[in-house]
């Protein structure tokens, strides 16, 4: 139901999926904080963590719609308008704070 834009609007969709985003990236970032300044992970990891959190984001919202269990989901989304929200969460969460990142 979630990302379910047979059961939601398009915008309540992707305000859910942007939410989710802004979480994972808070979450990263206090991670990222606690550990010691040599132990912190560069920009290139962080960088390919976030693609493949993308990858992986896009892949399970459309493989639900083959699940025979889940007759009627459909998520109206594309990959773009996913890496969008993606991207912008991160930036708005990172941007905001002396991540180093």
């Amino acid at each position: 139901m979630f990302l379910d834009t047979a059961f939601n609007s398009l915008q309540t969709v992707k305000t859910n999926i942007s939410t989710a985003f802004t979480e994972t990236a808070v979450k990263m970032w206090m991670y990222a904080r606690c550990l010691g300044v040599g132990k912190r992970p560069g920009w290139r990891l962080v960088v390919g963590t976030i693609e493949n959190l993308i990858n992986l984001a896009f892949v399970l919202m459309k493989s639900k719609a083959k699940n025979k269990k889940n007759v009627g989901y459909k998520c109206a989304l594309t990959r773009v308008q996913v890496e969008w929200l993606a991207i912008n969460a991160f930036r708005e969460v990172l941007g905001k704070r002396q991540s180093g990142y």
